[in-house]
C-alpha cells in the first residue's frame, strides 16, 4: 500500500473520527442543556406548589381562589422578586448580564452563570404565583448559560463557544417544549441568525438529547394536542390573507412591548404588575400564567367567540404591563396564543366549519411575523398540537407572515422579551 494511499486513509478515518466525536459532544451538550431546564422547571413547580397548593395550570388554581387571594397572590410574588432583585444587586453590584442570543451574536457565546441564576430566582416568584410572562423564555436562559459555562470549562476545537450555546439553547427549546425540531430549527434561525447546513446535524442531535432529558422526566408531548385530524379543505384559502394580517401585526405587537417600557419607571414596578395580574384575573382568570391553560381551551375549541376575545384582551393587557414593569420572563408562550386566539376569532367571524385550522396557522403565523424565524414558527405549530399534516400549508402561510413583517420593520423579537428587572 503506497504513502499517498495511507495518507488519505488515515485523513478519513480522522474526518470520522472528528465528526463522531463532535456528534457526541454535541449531544452532550443537549443533555446538560436539557437538564438545567428541567431542573428550572421542577423549581417552578416547587414554588408553585408552596403558593397555590397544586402544581398544574395556574388559572385553575386561580378559578378555586377567593378574589382577596386571586388579587393577593400575585402581589406577593412580585414582592419577593423585588426583594431578589435588590438583594442581588446589593450583594454583587455590578454584575453582568447576557441574553443567549446576544451573548452567541456578539459576545463569543460567553454567559454570566452567577447573574443568570440570580434573575432565575428572582423570576421564579412572579411565574409561581401568576405574572402573565412565559416561564420557558427563563429556562432556555438558565439551560443557555449552563452550556456556556460547560462549553467555556471543557473548550473544543470543533465547536467554537458560540455555537455550543446556540446547540444548548434549541435543546432547551425542545425539552420546554417537546418539540425537537422545532428546537433545532430554533438554534438555527434565532440564535445563529442562519440557516447553515452544516449546523443543521449538531443542532437535531442536541435538541433530540434535551427533549429526551425532558420526555424521561417531565412526561411525553406534544403539549397542546388537538383531538382528531382537522381536514385539509378549500377553506384553507383563508389562511393567506389572514398570514397577510397577522404579518401586518407583529411589528404592531412588538411596538407595544416597546412602549410598556414606560412602566417600569413606576416606583416599585414590579408590585404594580402584580396589582394588575390580580385585578384582571377577577374579570378573566386565564390571565394567570404563561398562556398555557387558555391555548388548550381554545384548541379544544370549547370556548366561545366572547370568551376567546375576552381572554385575548386581558391577557395582551397583563402581558404587555408584566414584560414593561420588568417582570423577568418571556413572551413566547403568550405569543403563541394570541396568535391561535386571532386566527381563531377569524375563523368564527367567517362562519368556518374548521375555524380551529385558522387558529393553528395564526398560531405560526404570529409567531413568524414577531420573530422572522418561518420553519421554526410552522414546526412549532405542528409539534405542540400534532398535526403534521397541516406542514405543507402552515410553511408558507408562516413564510408570507415572515415576509409581511420584514417588509414593515426589521426589528424581531428577540432582544425586546425580556427588559431589565425594575427595582
Amino acid at each position: 500500500m503506497t504513502t499517498a494511499t495511507l495518507t488519505k486513509a488515515e485523513a478519513t478515518e480522522n474526518a470520522v473520527t472528528t465528526w463522531l466525536t463532535s456528534a457526541a459532544w454535541a449531544a452532550l451538550l443537549g443533555v446538560a442543556s436539557g437538564s438545567a431546564c428541567v431542573a428550572v422547571r421542577l423549581f417552578f413547580r416547587l414554588l408553585q406548589w408552596i403558593f397555590v397548593q397544586q402544581t398544574g395550570m395556574l388559572p385553575v388554581a386561580a378559578t378555586s381562589f377567593q378574589p382577596a387571594r386571586r388579587v393577593l397572590t400575585p402581589i406577593i410574588g412580585a414582592a419577593l422578586a423585588t426583594f431578589v432583585v435588590w438583594l442581588m444587586r446589593r450583594l454583587r453590584s455590578g454584575l453582568d448580564f447576557e441574553e443567549y442570543v446576544e451573548a452567541v451574536r456578539l459576545k463569543n457565546g460567553r454567559i454570566p452563570f452567577l447573574s443568570t441564576l440570580w434573575r432565575t430566582v428572582a423570576s421564579a416568584f412572579p411565574i409561581a404565583t401568576g405574572a402573565a410572562i412565559g416561564r420557558e423564555g427563563v429556562m432556555i436562559q438558565f439551560a443557555a448559560a449552563t452550556t456556556s459555562w460547560v462549553g467555556g470549562r471543557f473548550p473544543t476545537r470543533n465547536f467554537s463557544l458560540s455555537r455550543q450555546v446556540a446547540y444548548g439553547a434549541a435543546a432547551a427549546v425542545a425539552a420546554a417544549y417537546q418539540a425537537p425540531i422545532a428546537g433545532a430549527f430554533f438554534g438555527a434561525e434565532i440564535v445563529l441568525g442562519e440557516c447553515a447546513w452544516i449546523d443543521i446535524l449538531p443542532l437535531l442531535l442536541a435538541s433530540a438529547s434535551g427533549w429526551i432529558v425532558s420526555r424521561a422526566v417531565l412526561g411525553a408531548g406534544p403539549l397542546f394536542p388537538i383531538a382528531g385530524r382537522l381536514p385539509m379543505t378549500p377553506e384553507l384559502l383563508w389562511v393567506f390573507p389572514l398570514a397577510v394580517i397577522l404579518g401586518a401585526s407583529g411589528p404592531a405587537y412588538q411596538k407595544l412591548l416597546h412602549l410598556s417600557r414606560a412602566a417600569s419607571r413606576l416606583p416599585l414596578a414590579l408590585l404594580w404588575s402584580g396589582l394588575a395580574v390580580g385585578l384582571l384575573s377577577l374579570i378573566e382568570p386565564r390571565v394567570w400564567g404563561n398562556g398555557d391553560a387558555a391555548l388548550v381551551g381554545i384548541l379544544r375549541n370549547k370556548t366561545t367567540l366572547l370568551s376567546i376575545i375576552s381572554a385575548l384582551g386581558c391577557r395582551i393587557a397583563a402581558t404587555t404591563f408584566c414584560v414593561g414593569t420588568g417582570t423577568i420572563g418571556g413572551v413566547f408562550t403568550p405569543t403563541l396564543f394570541a396568535g391561535a386566539a386571532l386566527g381563531l376569532v377569524a375563523g368564527h367571524c367567517l362562519h368556518l366549519s374548521y375555524a380551529l385550522v385558522l387558529g393553528l396557522c395564526g398560531m405560526g403565523a404570529l409567531m413568524a411575523a414577531v420573530t422572522h424565524a418561518p420553519l421554526m414558527a410552522a414546526l412549532m405549530a405542528v409539534e405542540l398540537t400534532g398535526q403534521w399534516h397541516l406542514l405543507p400549508v402552515i410553511i408558507p402561510c408562516c413564510l408570507l407572515a415572515s415576509f409581511v413583517a420584514r417588509t414593515i420593520s426589521r426589528d424581531s423579537l428577540y432582544g425586546i422579551a425580556s427588559p431589565e428587572p425594575a427595582q
